[in-house]
């Protein structure tokens, strides 16, 4: 009988939901604001509906993990196989895997681009940008190749939801600074209908982070406190959500641009902060992202101490996950419009896996006949917000790819 590897359950509670939290609150946090001018004060109920569909589709992905009693399925694709066979499981594992990737890659590039700015400000910079994204890139493969399971990137995960956090109080401070001094500087609206689409669909995937739960669910020593742990984490990013993109619209207004660190003072001490721990908050967030991926591939190969020495282990490990940081820098350095293509990947893929995958496999492999008429409402809402942000959202970001080659081209 073939072994299967399993995952040690050691991670406390406070662990997953620094791993939630990280996952989920990135540098899209920064986008916020601009969401808001997009589509008006009105805006601001998406984000509770948002966190709403996103800690249910939380619950019923790990409801679909247990549909066996007594057993428990592995990973994301697991739950398409069990679902639809092997087209269900290459279909969710190819919009699974670009999530993972995409954002490692991408975090990888904002790591070493934001260094680069902010020494550039102070005539510092010793190195060009494509130097710094490849050192970016070093550091960051070296920390996951040696840290094996999600319980080790825990502490990672624990610094990054601080730096968010820090990062959001001092727009705040800023904002809130400016605003006494001068007002407003542009006028708000309640209601925007032209770009009202797009800042639905911006904030419905600002909640994308379905993509390492089930590893995370994984290492919970209380596997049962599961939801408990989702509803803290997602209140928690809403908070942060809410206040950012609150008080950067108030203090700036329909002129409110994205990032909202461009709307900051310059040369303000606190904005390079801002910066600083905006840039952390990446770095840190990559290796839980590329973590959970490479589990799942060491899953396959059966790189594990069930199948081989400790010394063979660890370099299958290391020349397994070195290779994959390596290619992930290389594209983050060379591939243009880089940037602008992760958005498209992360319009599609995020509403794929964040929205319609948890539902559809649910109700494929859960008994769903004795649940309440209001399981059936939201799970019909929810499949309708992930087709919207699809469209919306994919419509956007083809759109900012457009602008990125004409802009390059000028």
């Amino acid at each position: 009988m073939e072994r299967v590897i399993q995952t040690p359950r050691d991670c406390s509670s406070l662990s997953a939901y620094f791993h939630i939290v990280c996952a989920v609150a990135g540098t899209g946090t920064l986008g916020l604001p601009y969401a808001m001018a997009q589509g008006g004060w009105i805006s601001v109920v998406f984000f509770f509906v948002a966190a709403a569909m996103s800690t249910y589709t939380a619950k019923l992905l790990i409801e679909c993990l247990y549909y066996k009693p007594g057993e428990r399925l592995v990973e994301f694709p697991d739950i398409g196989e069990a679902a639809f066979g092997l087209p269900g499981r290459y279909f969710t594992k190819v919009f699974h895997s670009s999530v993972s990737l995409s954002c490692g890659c991408i975090y990888i590039l904002l790591t070493g681009r934001n260094t680069s700015t902010v020494l550039d400000d102070f005539s510092i910079n010793p190195m060009n940008k494509t130097l710094w994204i490849l050192l970016a890139g070093v550091v960051i493969t070296l920390v996951f190749s040696l840290l094996k399971t999600m319980k080790e990137v825990a502490f990672l995960s624990a610094f990054g939801t601080i730096a968010t956090l820090v990062c959001v109080i001092i727009v705040v401070i800023l904002g809130g600074t400016k605003f006494s001094e001068i007002g407003a500087t542009s006028p708000t609206e309640l209601f925007n209908m032209s770009d009202f689409p797009m800042a639905v669909a911006t904030i419905a995937f600002s909640y994308g982070g379905n993509v390492v739960y089930p590893h995370v669910e994984a290492t919970m020593r209380n596997p049962k406190a599961w939801n408990k742990t989702v509803i803290c984490a997602m209140a928690s990013i809403t908070v942060m959500y809410v206040s950012i993109a609150c008080s950067g619209y108030l203090y700036y207004g329909i002129g409110t641009k994205s990032p909202i660190m461009d709307s900051l003072p310059r040369k303000d001490v606190l904005t390079y902060i801002a910066y600083v721990f905006i840039t952390l908050h990446v770095a840190f967030a990559a290796p839980v992202y590329l973590c959970s991926f490479c589990l799942e591939q060491e899953r396959w190969l059966k790189i594990d101490r069930a199948f081989m020495s400790a010394p063979q282990e660890f370099a299958y490990r290391f020349a397994l996950r070195g290779s994959l940081g390596a290619i992930l820098t290389l594209i983050a350095m060379y591939v243009p419009y880089f940037s602008s293509l992760c958005g498209i990947f992360g319009a599609v893929s995020n509403c794929i896996v964040v929205f319609l995958v948890p539902v559809t496999c649910h109700y494929k492999l859960c008994d769903t006949s004795k649940r309440p008429y209001w399981h059936h409402g939201a799970c019909f809402l929810i499949v309708a917000a992930g087709l919207f942000g699809l469209g919306f959202g994919g419509h956007s970001a083809v759109l900012d790819l457009l602008k990125s080659i004409a802009e390059a081209d000028a």
